[in-house]
């Protein structure tokens, strides 16, 4: 936490680090170390094997499954997963993620709250973030928070309906959670390889899921034109209902995304952090 830092507020604190890549000695997962190296997480070793076998010409040896089978469980480590709510409940605040849809429709949203994309829309809550192609400079380390007051605070439904059960089954400490992220996917619809910004928010990420079944996938390499995506480090099916706790390894040290072809129905996930 920040507290003892001397800093209440996020933006301060990165302000006194900037520039955050010279030296800045950050979580493994978006290249942490000294200022010359490329900020890219770390190769998944399966795509090495690949490479090997391509090489060698010969079978992967038993050494490289073991290492890839060690870094599976590594990443397990890391994750938490737990069915809270029925369906009852997740009919309830289905509705709710309906209401926001229907809400930035009728442009009753700040700007920077609504983020839209093919397939994929998402709405920002309490905090929110540049990224990807909104960036002058690309690349992990450079996202950035909006100031303060650029987007919609969280809802209270979000506060009453999901929130508040994760604290009553001590997921997450009682008033942990600043960010709240709807991310809103068509079929097919995708989120590629990446790790959630080691400089921005604290661990755990939590998440949960609605409308469908889907899967989370880490360790992936995605190639477009026409997509592609590598076989995972670990397949990790997610449930409608089902909460996905994020923390140490799978958090930092490997990325995590959603290929097309898990999201065979609409999908929505809240993503909650600090």
């Amino acid at each position: 936490t920040m507290a003892g830092t001397g800093y209440t507020d996020l933006r301060e604190k990165l302000k006194s680090m900037m520039p955050y890549r010279d030296g800045h000695k950050g979580g493994g997962g978006v290249g942490g170390g000294g200022g010359s190296l490329p900020r890219e997480p770390p190769e998944p070793l399966y795509d090495r094997k690949r490479r090997h076998q391509e090489d060698s010409g010969s079978e992967p040896s038993d050494y490289e499954d073991q290492k890839e089978e060690e870094e599976a469980r590594k990443v397990k480590s890391g994750i938490r997963q737990l069915r809270l709510f029925s369906a009852e409940e997740c009919a309830k605040i289905e509705a709710r993620i309906e209401d926001v849809v229907s809400r930035a429709e009728k442009g009753l949203y700040k700007e920077h709250t609504v983020d839209r994309a093919p397939l994929r829309n998402k709405y920002f809550f309490g905090e929110g973030y540049t990224y990807g192609s909104q960036l002058q400079r690309r690349g992990p380390g450079q996202e950035r928070l909006y100031p303060r007051g650029e987007v919609d605070a969280i809802p209270e439904w979000v506060h009453d309906l999901v929130i508040r059960k994760l604290v009553e089954h001590r997921v997450i400490p009682e008033g942990f959670v600043n960010s709240a992220v709807i991310n809103d996917y068509q079929p097919g619809g995708c989120i590629v390889s990446h790790v959630d910004p080691i400089h921005i928010f604290e661990r755990p990420i939590v998440s949960v899921s609605f409308f469908s079944d889907s899967a989370l996938c880490f360790g992936c390499k995605f190639q477009f034109k026409p997509i592609r995506v590598s076989e995972p480090v670990l397949f990790l099916p997610v449930k409608r209902g089902s909460v996905t706790v994020l923390s140490g390894y799978a958090a930092d040290e490997i990325t995590h995304c959603i290929r097309p072809q898990d999201i065979k129905e609409r999908r929505a996930v809240i993503i909650l952090r600090k």
